[in-house]
This record gives structure tokens, C-alpha cells and sequence, in this order.
């Protein structure tokens, strides 16, 4: 009914041939149509319906209903964006785990298919202690991808950490990857902790990043994470475990082991 984004008024339905497709009361003569517009686009109407001409021909309340559809236009286009948001970071999520599969599971996995056909091949030919070399491989390369499987399978389900809190959020994800891989994990609080949203999921983040490294190529048996804020609310986040460790300056050469993002995050 709005033409050319400019509100429509009918003062007469009953006398106006616009108005022959549509339904109303008998007792509703004036109408008022306000047009929705978002990134100049229509996107609906606010009509409004009356029986009191005078009161809808005043310029004020032209004004107050032209007011009412801009505000509405911005409520769209607000929602559309957000919505549009969303969508690219679900996108973008996707991608980081394909390739985190394909960077990760899927060459442990095709590894494992290199070594058992070796190993086959020697046992064979009769070369029984090289062909159980190669199944060493196989299961340590095995155990690795459950491992890493493990870690993404985490990563897809819905957060803790927002519906619960750090601390929950931390056991969680203690018991759901390190408990299940057969690494021995305690968490330690101490202090009250009041921490904003905020700075819990950088916490978690990076805890997260660090537990992470100790699955993928510690080789520990024993992680402890110790969370403490002490009474000037200075926070303390420190996760020890007994694996085999690294040079801090090679691997930061190397830029893995998620040092960059983990130091991004905390600066």
C-alpha cells in the first residue's frame, strides 16, 4: 500500500478503490500506511486502522507513525546484520575444524593405513621384528588421532562456559578430553573468584589452547590446571603437567604450538 517509501493515507475506505481487496470492520474507515525500511529497501508495513478521522489527519500523528517505521526499519536491518554475523562465524568455525581434521585426524589416519600395509607387507616376507616396529606405530599413531578426535569433538559441542561459569567449564573439559584419554587432571581454586564474562573466556581460551598442546605432543600422564585470584584481583592462571616439554624460543620461532594466539589473548 506504501508508494515509493512515503506513508499512505486513506481517509475513506469505503469510497476508495485501494482499498476493494481488503478486510476490515465496517466501523474502521481511516487507514494509515507506514512503510519499514531498512538499507532502503521495504521490508514491511505498520498499517493502522481508525474510525476517527480527525484525530489520523493530524501532522503529529503522520509524524509519530513515520517515527515508529523508521525505528522498526532499524530494528530489521540490526537483526539482519546480526543474523548475517552469526552465519559467518558458524562459516568460519567450520572451516577451522575441517581443517583442523584434515591437518590433524585424517593424516594420523592415513599414516596408520601407511604403517599396517608395511607391516604386513614385512610379516610376509618373514621379517617379523620390523613389521612389529611398524605396529607400534600403528597403535601409538592410533591412540594420537583418538586423541585429537577427542579434541574436536569438544570443540563442537555447545559451551559450558557460558550456561555455567569458568570453573565448571574447566572441569568439563578436563573430564571430557584429558579424563578420557587417560591423563590424570586436577583443577584447583583458590580464592573467591569475580571475574567479568569477559576475561573468563579469555581465561578459557587460553587454558584451553595450553591443554591442548599437552594432549597433542606432551605425552604427559598428569595435568594440573591452578586458577587463583588474590585480594588485589590480580588472576593467576597456571597449568603444569609432567610431559616431555620444549624450548620456549624454538618453538616460538616456529610459531606452533599456539603460542601466538595464546599471547594475544593474555596481552
Amino acid at each position: 500500500m506504501a508508494i515509493n517509501n512515503e506513508p499512505l493515507f486513506i481517509p475513506q475506505l469505503s469510497k476508495d478503490p485501494r482499498s476493494a481487496n481488503l478486510a476490515f470492520s465496517s466501523k474502521l474507515n481511516v487507514c494509515i500506511a507506514v512503510p519499514i525500511v531498512a538499507n532502503n529497501l521495504v521490508r514491511g508495513m505498520l498499517t493502522v486502522w481508525g474510525d476517527d478521522l480527525s484525530r489520523y489527519a493530524a501532522q503529529e500523528e503522520m509524524e509519530l507513525l513515520t517515527s515508529v517505521g523508521e525505528q522498526l526499519g532499524v530494528v530489521v536491518e540490526n537483526t539482519r546484520l546480526r543474523q548475517q554475523a552469526e552465519q559467518l562465524i558458524v562459516l568460519e568455525e567450520r572451516n577451522r575444524l575441517a581443517r583442523e581434521l584434515h591437518d590433524s585426524v585424517t593424516q594420523s589416519l592415513y599414516s596408520v593405513t601407511l604403517f599396517a600395509e608395511a607391516g604386513r607387507n614385512l610379516t610376509q616376507s618373514g621379517e617379523h621384528e620390523r613389521a612389529g616396529q611398524l605396529f607400534s606405530d600403528v597403535l601409538e599413531t592410533g591412540q594420537q588421532a583418538l586423541k585429537e578426535m577427542r579434541l574436536l569433538v569438544h570443540k563442537l559441542r555447545p559451551s559450558v562456559l557460558e550456561k555455567e561459569g569458568l570453573i565448571r567449564a574447566l572441569q568439563h573439559r578436563l573430564n571430557a578430553v584429558e579424563g578420557r584419554a587417560g591423563v590424570r587432571n586436577h583443577l584447583v581454586i583458590e580464592g573467591t573468584l569475580e571475574i567479568s564474562n569477559e576475561v573468563e573466556k579469555e581465561l578459557y581460551h587460553v587454558a584451553q589452547e595450553a591443554l591442548n598442546n599437552t594432549i597433542k605432543h606432551a605425552n604427559a600422564s598428569e595435568v594440573r590446571v591452578f586458577l587463583r585470584q588474590d585480594t588485589s584481583s590480580n588472576i593467576t592462571l597456571t597449568i603444569i603437567d609432567n610431559g616431555v616439554g620444549f624450548d620456549l624460543e624454538t618453538a616460538a620461532e616456529r610459531s606452533g604450538l599456539g603460542l601466538t594466539s595464546t599471547e594475544a589473548n593474555i596481552f
